[in-house]
Formats: C-alpha cells, structure tokens, sequence
C-alpha cells in the first residue's frame, strides 16, 4: 500500500487590498531562524499530520485552525488537500513565513506491509512515488508581485525522518498511532517577517494529482514590543504632568 497525502495551492487574486508589498524571499538555500529549509519542509509535516484530521490545518477551511500548535519561531501555512478554499489569518508579527507551493509525503506503515519497508534504502525507494518534477504552473504571489525569484524552490528527504500519529489521524483505524518514518518531496517558499497590515497570498501549481486552488488573506498586527512601549509611555506623560503642575505650584 502506498501511504501519500499531496498538498498543493492555486489562487487568483482577491480586490479590495490597497498598495503592493516588496516581500523578502529567503534564498532557498539559505537557513530560516537557524535551520535549513528542508529541515523546516519535514517539521511542516510533523505539523500538519501531528494533529487530528477533523482539526488539521489541512482540512481548515476558513483559516481558524492555522495557529494550531504553530508556535515556533517559524511561522507555517497550510495547502489544501483538495477543493477550492480561501482563509483568512493572522499572522504573528515578527516570524519569517514558511509554506509549501507543492508537496507530497511517504508514510512508512510497516503495520499493514508497505512497499518500500525494509529494503536497503528506503528514501532511493519511496521518493519516486512521490516526485514532484513533472509538476507545471507553479507560482506565488503576495500583492501581485511575484515571490518565485530563484532557480529552485525544491526540498527534497535525503534520510528518514519522524511523525508522530495521533488518534484521529487521516488513516485513523488503519495505522497505528505513534512514530511513523517518512520522506517528503515539494516546493516551497520561505518569506522574511511582514510588516504591520493586511496581504493577499497566492500560491499553487498544477500536478497529476490535480488542481487545487487556495488563497489566503494574511493580517499583520504591531507588534508585542510596540505595544509594551505605548504602554508604558503612559505612565510616563502622566508623571511629567504632575511633576510639572507642582513645579508651578
């Protein structure tokens, strides 16, 4: 049996935001808060796949679920696993982006006897069931400007790594809950932290397993430390006001 879940999004833009945005792209071969990007490809999945699938953020259809256990200094979003899906989200203010344009992953079930378990090199095994070279129409957009700047977005397993299946998982009654190996392949963008306001994000691509077409309407709030700093600027001004009505006493 091969075990795979493909995520991917396609969008068209939505009216009614106002200006456009120089996003920073973050080389793919760079390093995202200190790990590379293929590390971070593996963490989406133990992310996504590590809750429940009535509460997955692969499931969320309205954008309310995306801050579900996404509290690392890496902020993720989720595809779709299939229809047309448009959110809305908060994003915390300060945190790089991190997203997929097109993704696949192997689970290894040795529970139910799986294709690739137990043979010398499980990866060179599973990755072609799951390669996403022959996809076409990939592209992202964050106000209309284009974000696929370099040759390649591409992330690809080069050794086994863990999830951990809840109960409720997308194969609850046939896997086991518990650690699971797997090996992911996608395209994937990773975007520096976005200024204080409101985005439009497209992202997607065309495969054999269909199109899929998401859009999510991203909000930035200020800050926390911004707001610690008016904060305390008003006990300030009160102080000075005092102090400067008794001068004049």
């Amino acid at each position: 049996m091969k075990t795979s879940i493909r995520s991917i999004a396609i969008a068209g833009l939505m009216s009614g935001l106002i200006g456009t945005v120089q996003a920073g792209v973050i080389d793919p071969t760079q390093p995202v808060e200190g790990q590379s990007q293929l590390a971070l490809s593996e963490q989406w999945w133990q992310w996504a796949l590590g809750i429940p699938a009535a509460s997955s953020p692969l499931t969320d259809t309205d954008g309310s679920l995306a801050k579900l256990n996404n509290t690392g200094n890496v902020f993720f979003l989720a595809g779709a696993l299939g229809g047309s899906v448009s959110r809305t989200i908060e994003v915390p203010a300060g945190k790089p982006l991190f997203f997929p344009i097109l993704n696949n992953i192997y689970v290894f079930t040795p529970e139910i006897g799986e294709t690739c378990d137990g043979v010398a090199d499980p990866v060179a095994c599973a990755l072609p069931y799951i390669d996403v070279s022959g996809s076409t129409n990939l592209h992202a957009t964050l106000n209309g400007q284009n974000l696929l700047t370099y040759p390649s977005f591409r992330q690809t397993s080069t050794v086994l790594s863990t999830l951990n299946l809840p109960a409720g998982s997308f194969w609850d009654g046939v896997l086991n809950t518990g650690d699971h190996s797997f090996v992911t392949d996608g395209y994937w963008v990773a975007l520096e932290p976005l200024a204080t306001g409101s985005y439009t994000l497209v992202f997607g691509g065309d495969s054999a397993g269909g199109t899929l077409e998401v859009v999510d309407v991203l909000h930035v709030p200020e800050p926390d430390s911004l707001l610690l700093a008016l904060c305390a600027l008003g006990p300030l001004v009160a102080w000075r006001r005092r102090a400067s009505r008794e001068a004049g006493a």
